[in-house]
């Protein structure tokens, strides 16, 4: 019988090594799992804004013009716009009863409904043997009226014996201690060029400058009853109605105070504020007129005063929807570029040296959606307070990868 051989399976290669190999595949994946999340980052880098020339306002300096000795404008939280003789020591009539409502307003012991009973030195109005053209409310012996009576008094028909009244009410009847009172206030004000001989302002010995007159003003505007009371134009009062000196509040959109003043040796005076919005922000300017000719024009002397500070350059230095930042991604694929923008334009009044985009970021996370906001910017100008923040939103939505949360 034949012989069969059979034939033989070849026999499988095994390499030695495939132990090793799978080994180290494992540890190959398990080293870039360990190392993907720490090569995903994203890091925001802020565009640096282009730096500004420095612009000094007015550009043509016949746009201010003004009939008043002494004159100061600026801007609230920003530079000075405009001076003449602000630095010229002379009497400021009644603007002296801004630092006598200062004074009441934040003395703890003057709440606004503290009741005061008026005593004859003031019918009889002898304000301590001056001679002088004042203006009274009037008061009556034995009258009982409020603090908050006498500041209407004070600031809206600019009674001088509201002035006296509050100024007894506050030293057990010695006024002159609050004249002293109103000194050491100016000291610390950094008034330095400032005399207080009475509440009133009628005596022609006392003295300050329109530069200090700013820097009181723009402090007393910070007290909230203040702002009520020399932005209202007329007041039901014990008294009767009450109406309000400063004309700028009838005849310019946006006066939100200050106070008039006039005597024989100051003329005529006038502090002011008014506020307007302009891109898209609220502009304060303060003004200070010593030593204006006539009482009625100073009105219109001030309101062409505003017009020129109104119109302060405003430079767009970050339109909205353009990039101001980017983040870097960084995967062991390579690198991409996001991109964040500004969801409203950012510029800045020209009249700073310089101006530059500050940011605060959120947490970024490991993802964001376009449009998410990411973070707020703002814009800060030499000169100026810094503008309010804008939110900053992704351009693009990103995910970081879910291996590398392995």
């Amino acid at each position: 019988m034949p012989r069969v051989r059979l034939k033989q399976r070849p026999r499988r290669y095994r390499p030695r090594f495939r132990f090793w190999a799978w080994s180290a595949g494992i540890l190959g994946v398990g080293a870039l799992a360990f190392t993907l999340p720490q090569l995903v980052q994203v890091h925001p880098i802020s565009i640096a804004p282009r730096a500004r020339e420095d612009v000094r306002l007015p550009k043509d300096p016949e746009k201010w013009s003004t009939q008043a000795g002494s004159c100061e404008m600026k801007a609230a939280q920003g530079p000075v716009l405009f001076v003449k003789g602000q630095n010229i020591e002379r009497p400021i009539a009644s603007t002296t009863k801004i630092m006598t409502a200062y004074l009441t307003l934040t003395n703890p012991a003057m709440p606004l409904n503290k009741r005061v009973t008026i005593n004859r030195q003031e019918t009889v109005n002898d304000r301590l043997g001056l001679l002088k053209d004042d203006s009274e409310v009037p008061l009556r012996t034995g009258m009982v009226v409020t603090v908050h009576d006498l500041l209407w008094a004070l600031m809206l028909p600019s009674a001088d014996d509201a002035a006296w009244t509050l100024a007894r009410a506050q030293t057990d009847n010695h006024p002159t201690q609050f004249v002293a009172d109103m000194n050491r206030e100016a000291k610390l004000l950094q008034m330095n060029r400032t005399h207080y001989t009475d509440p009133d302002g009628v005596s022609h010995e006392g003295y300050s400058t329109a530069r200090d007159l700013i820097k009181l003003t723009t402090v007393a505007m910070k007290n909230a009853t203040f702002r009520q009371l020399v932005k209202t134009k007329t007041q039901r009062t014990p008294f009767g109605e009450l109406t309000n000196l400063n004309q700028m509040l009838w005849q310019y959109p946006g006066t939100i105070g200050v106070k008039t003043g006039w005597t024989p040796w100051a003329g005529s005076c006038l502090v002011f504020a008014a506020t307007k919005r302009l891109h898209g922000q609220p502009l304060t300017i303060y003004g200070v007129v010593l030593g204006e000719p006539l009482f009625n024009p100073m009105f219109a002397d001030t309101a062409q005063l505003m017009n020129t500070a109104f119109h302060v350059p405003w430079t767009p230095l970050f339109p909205a929807k353009v990039p101001v930042a980017t983040a870097l991604v960084t995967t062991s694929f390579g690198k991409r570029i996001e991109s964040f923008s500004l969801t409203q334009a950012l510029g800045a009044y020209d009249t700073g040296e310089q101006a530059h985009l500050q940011f605060r970021w959120k947490n970024l996370g490991d993802h964001w959606s376009k449009g998410q906001t990411v973070g707020y910017g703002r814009v800060v100008a030499q000169g100026w307070a810094p503008s309010a923040w804008v939110p900053i939103q992704a351009d693009q939505s990103y995910r970081m990868p879910w291996w590398s949360h392995l």
